[in-house]
């Protein structure tokens, strides 16, 4: 299954890739009488899937699909209980802060929900950094709330996977790492989306590339096998002793990043997963 939030007319809707167009969730409520959703979090968080894979399998439902090439997405959702972020995960992420890459565990550190944006959006270049970099990540999103999940079970607590647009005032974190947490937390320096994909759609997930752009330039790409830990990993190891509530969204680590400026165009891709694209431009507010 392959799901998205949309902006419509009348407000947000959930939206589901199928092979004739998008399906609206809407369109599926309509037509089946039931209340699926409303959006995405209480599909993700609710256990709803099932009964969504079984009404997508219905005609009528299908034969609502529309052909859109180009959707009108919204963020995945707005407010993940948390967002977990994870660094120098790849050794050129590491060489990118010239910082020695950890032996045994990546670097972690929370995000504020205030930093989320989508698809379309705009990075907006806080006035207290000169120099913001932005990296592609995959993501994983929990669908199940748990706590001390061992790595070899941590897929069944998984819903799916996304793409995520991390963005750093790293020159915050040049003068000192204990800076991280404000370096990531400004608004906008999170772009998470536009699909969540279910695992069964993933085939191999140590193959899945990862590659961030900028003005159309790869600036950095790899697979999720060069990873020094990989995603069940991180949330076997993030459940220890703390719950991750469903709806937590665990950024996993960069292949590394790329300085961004007014005016540039910067993406991430993640291969079977999606593609998100974003506009940066200068903050109206003054440095403080």
């Amino acid at each position: 299954m392959k799901l998205c939030s949309l902006r419509s007319d009348s407000g947000e809707d959930v939206g589901f890739e199928t092979a004739g167009g998008i399906v609206l969730l809407s369109s599926i409520n309509k037509v089946t009488g039931n209340e699926f959703g409303p959006t995405l979090f209480e599909i993700v968080t609710e256990g709803q899937r099932d009964r969504l894979e079984s009404a997508l399998a219905n005609p009528d439902v299908l034969a609502t699909a529309v052909r859109d090439d180009h959707p009108n997405f919204s963020p995945l959702y707005r407010n993940p209980p948390k967002l977990w972020g994870v660094g120098l995960n790849y050794r050129r992420h590491a060489d990118d802060l010239e910082a020695v890459q950890p032996p045994d565990v990546p670097g972690s550190y929370l995000r504020p929900n205030s930093t989320v944006i989508g698809d379309g959006d705009e990075i907006l270049l806080p006035g207290q950094s000169q120099r913001v970099t932005a990296e592609a990540e995959l993501g994983v999103v929990v669908g199940t709330t748990c706590r001390d999940v061992p790595e070899a079970e941590a897929g069944s607590v998984v819903f799916g996977f996304t793409t995520v647009l991390d963005m750093t005032a790293e020159d915050a974190i040049r003068v000192n790492p204990r800076y991280i947490p404000w370096a990531k937390a400004f608004d906008t320096f999170c772009s998470i989306g536009p699909w969540i994909v279910t695992p069964d759609e993933v085939k191999d997930l140590a193959s899945v590339r990862i590659s961030t752009i900028v003005n159309g330039r790869t600036i950095a790409t790899n697979q999720v096998s060069a990873m020094l830990r990989n995603p069940y990993w991180q949330v076997s190891h993030f459940s220890g002793g703390m719950v991750l509530e469903a709806g937590t969204i665990i950024a996993t680590g960069t292949p590394g990043a790329g300085v961004i400026q007014d005016g540039d165009t910067v993406e991430a891709d993640v291969t079977g997963v999606g593609r998100l694209r974003n506009r940066v431009r200068h903050s109206t507010n003054p440095a403080g």
